[in-house]
């Protein structure tokens, strides 16, 4: 029964995309020559290994088979936390309706596990085919290869089911996150500290180890057969049971297979809430109403959503750990620029996370609801000065944490590097404005405040972010092209000044630009916001 709904599902998709071929455009293109050119890196490495392995001896590759099959477990496992890309998986909303057997459900999505790291399926087949050209393997051997792919796409939907349903508890949401971000700064730790040296050794110890599946699986794929090869059977039965469970423990807690919601109990602890009230009331002493109202109404509700949470947090803090071995190793070396600026390089990178949520699609979060903007009584300019002024508070925030984090870890903090910093962020933060505001009008889309690892832009609005991010280098890059013809190191300041001036005349005409193409396109942009999701998804919150 599960080939015929694998069909159905498969067609279902397919109509769908087919319905946005004709909006296909520049950036669609661009973004499919990049995945080319990164799928490509792959595939190449896949034909070398095809290549090149034949000429290797069996002793060889005895102990170095096993090595490479561990990095292929690390990037298929690691990978998708790394980007916050969970690949394509099922929109079980939108399946409910439909007699789908939870055992095609879980097929379905464990094999769409394969989305999330394309490029090892090529490696592994470069490696198959070196191997059967390989002489001293016996025939029939590297097909033992094959069995690692099942035993990670177990492996990978497990975790997925996990992490998901973890980030939907709020105790737990932000705990998961700062492990993420754990994770992810390892690599940086391992490449640019004397830590990756150290723990070489014990790496390929790892990978060597007579109990691990990928030493049985490299064994198996040579021809060493040995008894602890009949563990391999016991981590795929492991690593399945553990996928099934956490997919039906997802399903049954999933709110688009309940019948009726869950009641929430009321809360304790009304005078520690009540700081937090007052804090958010205190728009309603600075702007009068509508502004006023707006503001407080964005402020309640960023604060409220896991997505946005999760993603200032990042901006806060991932940017910090991020660049702190970059810079802690130019501090060691000859060259110290990544050490004198320090502080605008994380307090930019901080920006760029937060323009996803705050500036690039400022009415995503609202998705449907944003049409009350057209009915209310209330000036479509006062709507996107409110959600201005809010992403203005927030990269305000972000760089002053950011600022405290580089003072504690002494990261050559000055009072020039802090104008610098406060500098360049208000310059970029003033173009992204201008961008943003036309953006969230021309190419709105709606944005699932719940779902924290999903990447939910289009291509378009991908290629946009791109943009964005060469604008940012580029108004950086002509402040410190003016130090260094100047030797002055007061030109890069001087140079974002006037960068910001002429910022605030763009933004000016910019958003009066956005203003009037909103009321033209209202139905336009209330449809976009309100559209469902399709079949298959990227990604998975």
């Amino acid at each position: 029964m599960i080939g015929p709904q694998i069909r159905a599902i498969a067609w279902a998709q397919f109509r769908t995309m087919r319905n946005h071929l004709p909006r296909t455009n520049a950036g669609t293109i661009l973004l499919w020559l990049l995945a080319l050119v990164w799928h490509g890196i792959f595939a190449a490495l896949g034909v070398l290994l095809a290549v090149e392995l034949p000429k290797v001896p069996l002793e060889e590759l005895r102990a170095w088979v096993p090595v490479g099959l561990l990095a292929v477990f690390l990037f298929w496992q690691l990978v998708p936390l790394f980007t916050l890309s969970g690949g394509w998986s099922l929109q079980l909303n939108k399946l409910q309706i439909y007699p789908v057997s939870t055992g095609s459900l879980f097929g379905i999505e464990t094999f769409l596990r394969l989305t999330t790291a394309p490029e090892m399926v090529s490696v592994l087949a470069g490696a198959f085919i070196g191997l059967v050209r390989n002489v001293e393997v016996p025939l029939g051997a590297p097909l033992f290869l094959l069995v690692f792919i099942p035993l990670n796409l177990f492996l990978s939907l497990g975790i997925r089911e996990f992490i998901l349903h973890a980030f939907e508890r709020n105790r737990f949401r932000e705990l998961f996150a700062i492990l993420i971000i754990g994770i992810a700064i390892l690599p940086q730790l391992l490449a640019r500290t004397e830590l990756g040296r150290r723990l070489t050794p014990y790496f390929l110890a790892i990978a060597r180890g007579n109990f691990t599946p990928w030493r049985q699986v490299s064994d198996l794929s040579v021809g060493s057969f040995s008894l602890l090869d009949i563990l391999l059977v016991v981590w795929i039965s492991v690593f399945y049971l553990f996928a099934r469970w956490q997919f039906e423990k997802g399903l049954r807690q999933d709110d688009s297979f309940r019948a009726g919601g869950t009641p929430v109990a009321p809360r304790a602890g009304t005078e520690t809430a009540a700081r937090p009230k007052r804090l958010l009331d205190i728009p309603n002493l600075l702007f009068k109403d509508p502004l006023a109202a707006l503001l407080q109404k964005e402020f309640r509700s960023l604060v409220r959503m896991p997505r946005f949470r999760i993603t200032f947090g990042m901006a806060c803090v991932f940017s910090v750990i991020l660049f702190l071995p970059v810079g802690l190793n130019s501090a060691r070396g000859h060259s110290t620029f990544m050490r004198d600026n320090f502080l605008p390089a994380v307090t930019l990178y901080g920006l760029l996370l937060l323009s996803d949520v705050l500036l690039i699609n400022a009415f995503g979060f609202d998705r449907r609801a944003a049409q009350i903007y057209f009915v209310a009584p209330i000036p479509l300019e006062s709507v996107l000065k409110a959600k201005n002024l809010t992403a203005i508070f927030f990269i305000a925030v972000q760089a002053t944490v950011v600022l405290l984090l580089a003072m504690t870890m002494r990261m050559g903090v000055t009072p020039l590097n802090i104008g610098n910093a406060v500098a360049a962020a208000a310059v970029v933060g003033v173009y992204f404005l201008c961008i943003g505001n036309f953006t969230s009008i021309a190419m709105p889309r709606p944005t699932d405040p719940a779902q924290t690892l999903r990447k939910q832009g289009g291509g378009k609005m991908q290629f946009w972010f791109i943009l964005c991010s060469l604008g940012m280098f580029l108004l950086v890059g002509f402040a410190f092209l003016a130090r260094w013809a100047t030797q002055r190191s007061w030109a890069a300041l001087a140079v974002l000044l006037i960068e910001f001036a002429i910022g605030l005349i763009v933004y000016r005409i910019a958003t009066q630009s956005a203003i009037e193409r909103a009321q033209r396109a209202r139905e336009n942009l209330i449809e976009a916001l309100s559209r469902g999701a399709s079949p298959i998804g990227l990604g998975g919150s």
